[in-house]
C-alpha cells in the first residue's frame, strides 16, 4: 500500500516543482500530461479545453508515446459538441468515465479515430473543474496492460486534472489582469496625447502666425523664426506618432550581428550639430575589442539616440558634456550601454515616474514618450536599464543586454 501511495503523489511533488519554476502554461501542461501518461499506464493523454463562445469543446495538449507530433496536430483539429463521444458526456455530467471496450459503448464517437489515424481500445476521462466551473476533460486513452483502467488510474488522473484546472486558471486570471491594465494604460495615454497634441498644435499656430506676420511685413528675420517653429513642432508630431506606434505594439526583436561600436559612433556624428547648437560636447568611451554582438540594431539606435537627445538637453549650460559608452561584461555575459551628461539632474520624485509614459521634465519641448519607449525596447530584449542622477551634477542611462539573448518571448494564451 505504501509503494503504491507513493507512486500516486510522486508525479504530483515532480509538477509542483515544475509549477514552481515555469511560468509558460503550454509548458506546464506538457508536463503535466506526460506524468498522466506514465502514471495511468496509458499510450497517451490529452487535454480537451471548454469553449464557452461555441459550448464546444476542443483538444489543446495530447501527448502520447508514438508520433507525438503528427498526432498532436491532427487531435488539435478535432473539436466536440457538448455530449457528443466519451468527452463531450464527461463535460456534460461532470463525471468521470473509465470505459474497457469503447466499441461496445454507445457514448464512444468513432470520428476521432478516423481523423487521426489512432486506435482507441479503452479510455478514462476526468472532469477539470475548479471553483464549481468546468474547464475542461483530461483523458487517458489504451491502458498498455489491456485490460483496461483501473480504480486507482481514475485517482490519479483527477488528481492531475486538478492541477491542470489549477495552472490554466491561473494563467487566464493573468491574462485578464494584464488586459485591464493595458485598457487602464492605453485610457492613460489617450488623455497624455491629446495634451501633448494640443500642445503641438498651440506650437503651429504661433508659428503660423508669426510666419504669416512676417510675409505680410516682408521681415525675414520673423519669417525665419516662424519656420523654425514650424519645423520642430513638426518634428516632435513626427516623432510622437512614431513613438506610440513603436510604445502600443508588442514586437519581438529583429536580431542580427551588429556593430554597437559603429551605431554609436553613427548617433555621436549626427548629433553633434545639435549639442554645437547648445554649447555641448560629445565624447565616446567605446570598448576596443567589442566586435559584433546580437541586437535589433535599428531599435537598439533609437534607444541609444533618445537617451543622447535627453542628454544634450540637460546641459543647459556652458561646459555641457555628454558621453556614449559601450562595455563588455562576459563575466556577466552581457553587454553594457550608457549615455551620461553633466547636466541639471533628475529630481528624486520624478525618478519615479520616468518611464511612465506621457510624463516629461521638458514641457511641451517633449513628447513624453521617449524613455518608455527605450524602456519597452530594452525589456523586448531581456535586458535592464536603470538610472543614477544627482540634482545640479548630472545623469547616467545605463543599458544591460545579453550578449545571448532569447530568439523569441513566450507567453501565456
Amino acid at each position: 500500500m505504501g509503494v503504491e501511495y507513493q507512486f500516486e503523489v510522486d508525479p504530483l511533488y515532480r509538477i509542483e516543482k515544475f509549477m514552481a519554476s515555469m511560468t509558460d502554461l503550454d509548458s506546464l501542461l506538457v508536463v503535466i500530461m506526460r506524468e498522466a501518461t506514465v502514471a495511468t499506464d496509458a499510450e497517451s493523454c490529452s487535454l480537451a479545453l471548454y469553449d464557452e463562445n461555441t459550448d464546444e469543446l476542443y483538444f489543446y495538449i495530447a501527448r502520447g508515446e508514438k508520433e507525438e507530433r503528427e498526432f498532436e496536430r491532427r487531435l488539435r483539429y478535432v473539436r466536440m459538441k457538448m455530449g457528443s463521444g466519451v468527452v463531450g458526456w464527461c463535460a456534460v455530467n461532470r463525471k468521470s468515465v473509465n470505459i474497457n471496450d469503447v466499441y461496445s459503448d454507445p457514448r464512444f464517437n468513432r470520428e476521432a479515430d478516423k481523423q487521426t489515424g489512432f486506435v482507441t481500445r479503452s479510455i478514462l476521462a476526468v472532469p477539470m473543474l475548479r471553483r464549481g466551473k468546468l474547464i475542461g476533460v483530461v483523458e487517458a486513452v489504451n491502458k498498455r496492460a489491456q485490460n483496461g483502467f483501473f480504480e486507482r488510474d481514475e485517482k490519479v488522473l483527477t488528481a492531475l486534472a486538478a492541477q491542470a484546472a489549477l495552472v490554466i486558471e491561473n494563467a487566464r486570471l493573468y491574462e485578464d489582469s494584464v488586459r485591464r491594465a493595458r485598457l487602464s494604460a492605453l485610457g492613460q495615454a489617450i488623455t497624455g496625447a491629446a495634451h501633448c497634441i494640443k500642445n503641438i498644435l498651440m506650437g503651429l499656430d504661433g508659428g503660423s502666425y508669426i510666419l504669416e506676420r512676417g510675409i505680410q511685413k516682408l521681415n525675414m528675420e520673423s519669417v525665419t523664426q516662424g519656420w523654425d517653429i514650424l519645423k520642430r513642432n513638426t518634428q516632435i508630431m513626427r516623432d510622437l506618432a512614431l513613438d506610440m506606434l513603436t510604445f502600443s505594439r508588442p514586437r519581438d526583436p529583429e536580431y542580427e550581428a551588429s556593430d554597437i561600436n559603429e551605431i554609436c559612433t553613427g548617433i555621436a556624428q549626427m548629433m553633434r550639430s545639435k549639442a554645437h547648437d547648445k554649447n555641448v560636447e560629445i565624447s565616446l568611451d567605446l570598448h576596443p575589442d567589442m566586435g559584433k554582438v546580437t541586437l535589433d540594431p535599428k531599435a537598439i539606435y533609437r534607444c541609444i539616440l533618445n537617451l543622447v537627445g535627453n542628454a544634450i538637453d540637460a546641459c543647459a549650460k556652458a561646459d555641457g558634456m555628454t558621453k556614449i559608452a559601450t562595455r563588455l561584461l562576459r563575466e556577466k555575459d552581457s553587454l553594457e550601454i550608457s549615455v551620461s551628461d553633466n547636466g541639471c539632474g533628475i529630481r528624486e520624485e520624478d525618478m519615479k515616474k520616468l518611464f511612465e509614459p506621457f510624463f516629461s521634465t521638458k514641457g511641451s519641448k517633449g513628447t513624453g514618450l521617449g524613455l518608455s519607449v527605450t524602456h519597452k525596447i530594452v525589456q523586448e530584449h531581456a535586458g535592464e536599464i536603470r538610472v543614477e542622477s544627482q540634482v545640479d551634477v548630472g545623469t547616467e542611462f545605463i543599458m544591460m543586454l545579453p550578449l545571448n539573448p532569447p530568439t523569441k518571448h513566450n507567453s501565456v494564451n
